[in-house]
């Protein structure tokens, strides 16, 4: 009973966040304002409000290797995208941890979208993996400057 008790403190221990101290609580709220909106405006198709937080010469990888520099062409990837895939009902953003290094912060989750069917298809979800990297801009706004699509 004992070793069954510790097994799953650990799990628990092993699935929650790791909060690191040396993350300031500006980037804390600003990463997680942008994690909170990017569900809702992949649901409205918005590439604009997705790429937001990205700096102007922000990088996007996505998971098939494609590299996209700079929010302007980061924007125009997503729209294409939406023009291709269906409409996006719904999924979740999950953070895993948060760590400053440097003037640097690595924020890595995972993803999954469900996309409505086209023309009475069954709907899809896709799953996915991510390592976003944030730094402070000269306005002191932190800004994604690398983000990276992974596979599951």
């Amino acid at each position: 009973m004992v070793i069954t008790l510790f097994i799953a403190a650990l799990l628990q221990t092993q699935a929650a966040p790791r909060l690191d101290r040396n993350v300031p609580a500006d980037a804390r709220a600003e990463i997680a304002r942008a994690d909170s909106d990017w569900l809702p405006a992949m649901e409205r198709q918005d590439a604009k409000a997705i790429t937001e937080p990205y700096a102007d010469d922000g990088v996007f990888v996505a998971a098939t290797g494609e590299s996209v520099k700079g929010r302007a062409a980061i924007e125009q990837l997503m729209r294409e995208r939406f023009s291709r895939t269906g409409h996006v009902t719904g999924g979740t953003l999950q953070q895993d941890d948060l760590v400053a290094a440097g003037s640097m912060i690595y924020e890595w989750g995972h993803a999954d979208v469900t996309v409505a069917g086209a023309r009475g298809e069954a709907p899809s979800h896709s799953v996915g993996r991510y390592l976003t990297v944030w730094k402070r801009d000269a306005a002191g706004r932190w800004r994604i400057i690398r983000n990276l699509s992974l596979g599951q």
